[in-house]
This record gives C-alpha cells, sequence and structure tokens, in this order.
C-alpha cells in the first residue's frame, strides 16, 4: 500500500493463522461460489477500493478477480487487504502471481489484520508537485509548501512552526490550478493547526480548515479532479 493503513497480526502462529484463514475463504467459497469480497489499496494517499470474487483455490494460495484498477494498485504493492460483510476478520493476502489478460491476481501468505482507526472524514490526496502557500499568521506574512490536502484539512512544512504554534489566528492563502479552464484559483482558508511534527528547523504542520462557501467550492472541485488524475495515473501503469 501506499500508506500503512492497518498493522498485521498474529492471533496464534503464522502458520496456524495462514491455516485458518485458508479454511475460511474455502468455507465461504463452498456455501457460495460467486461471494464477493472488499479489496483496499492506497495509492497516494488515495483509497482504492472494490469488489472481487474467488476462482479457484490452489495449494496454500487463492485466486481472486477484480476490475483493472485493483489490479494495478495490488502489482504496485503486492499485497491487499480483503474483507467482507460476512466475514468478521480483516485479512492481508500476498501477491504471488499476476494474469494482467484476465486481471486475476494469486494471492498467498495470509495473515489477519488490524486496521488503522481512521479519523479523517474526507479524503486526502497527494500533490503532483507540492504547492507554494503564504500564510496569515495574526497578521504576519509566512511561507510554507503544501503536501497534501483534503477538503477538511491539509499538511503544510514551514520553517514557520514556533510562531504557527502561538498563533491564535491562521488564514491559508492557497493558489490552485483549475484544470478546466486553465486558470490559476486563489481563496484564503481561516484554519486551526492540530498537529506540528518538528524535523530540525523545519515543522510539518496538520492543520484543519473553517471554510467560507467560496473556499470549500473552489477546493472541493480542485480535489475532484487530482482524484481522477490519480485513478488515470494508476490504470496507466496497467
Amino acid at each position: 500500500m501506499g500508506l500503512t493503513a492497518y498493522n498485521e497480526i498474529i492471533m496464534v502462529s503464522r502458520v496456524d493463522d495462514q491455516e485458518a484463514i485458508l479454511t475460511l475463504l474455502q468455507n465461504m467459497y463452498a456455501t457460495d461460489r460467486k461471494a464477493e469480497f472488499n479489496f483496499m489499496n492506497v495509492y497516494k494517499e488515495l483509497p482504492v477500493t472494490s469488489s472481487g470474487t474467488i476462482v479457484e483455490f490452489k495449494e496454500k494460495t487463492v485466486e481472486f478477480a477484480m476490475n483493472a484498477t485493483q489490479f494495478a494498485a495490488i502489482t504496485l504493492s503486492n499485497e491487499v487487504l480483503i474483507q467482507s460483510n460476512t466475514m468478521n476478520t480483516n485479512i492481508i493476502g500476498k501477491a504471488l502471481e499476476f494474469d494482467l489478460r484476465r486481471h486475476q491476481i494469486t494471492l498467498g501468505d495470509f495473515s489477519y489484520a488490524e486496521i488503522h482507526a481512521d479519523k479523517r472524514v474526507s479524503v486526502r490526496v497527494q500533490l503532483k508537485m507540492p504547492i507554494n502557500l503564504q500564510m496569515v499568521v495574526d497578521g504576519a506574512q509566512l511561507n510554507g509548501v503544501i503536501r497534501d490536502i483534503s477538503l477538511n484539512g491539509v499538511r503544510v512544512t514551514t520553517f514557520s512552526g514556533d510562531i504557527l504554534e502561538k498563533a491564535s489566528s491562521i488564514e491559508l492563502r492557497i493558489k490552485l490550478l483549475h484544470n478546466g479552464s486553465g486558470q490559476l484559483v486563489e481563496t484564503l482558508i481561516p484554519s486551526r493547526l492540530v498537529r506540528m511534527e518538528k524535523s530540525g528547523v523545519q515543522s510539518h504542520c496538520a492543520m484543519v480548515f473553517n471554510h467560507t462557501a467560496l473556499s470549500e467550492q473552489v477546493l472541493s472541485t480542485f480535489i475532484y479532479q487530482r482524484q481522477l488524475e490519480i485513478i488515470k495515473e494508476l490504470r496507466d501503469k496497467i
């Protein structure tokens, strides 16, 4: 995965867990040959999810069929998180064989997974390139660089972390390229610092937005366009 979205956990032992998972999958397949499983990978911080089905069982491995986008995401990470509405556990499957023509992947080395609690309520996307940012902090002009962004917040790298940490008022002046018109759109967003990590003289700051109607509209359009770009880029890797 492009992000660590889960932890691998051992319930009994790796061997025992793998055998238990294989038995679980075999029983589900025996009950319903068309049982659907949900796959998840993360590519450039964008969750890539889809459903798929079991094609056949091999010795200690299972072949799954899925759509082309998920196939591409798994080939890049060599593993996938597997879930099901009828399965009360989360599973990690390691990719062992790829059938590009049929978009089928043979998974093995199964293990259990604990999914990280995700507090984000909107999709966060990586940018093609970091975007320079102006910040109005208690009336003073400061600079930073946007690393990733969502409708609800942003991650910024800056040399002014100490000032931000003490600020009572923060506004981010963000300039975004609108792909439809090719115009550069500027929006000013009132924001709040929620977390900061220092690395030498730089600070990595997580901020949440207190949107105006205009800033929310501008940012929604940009994030939607960026999601489409990421998915296209992923499909082009096939």
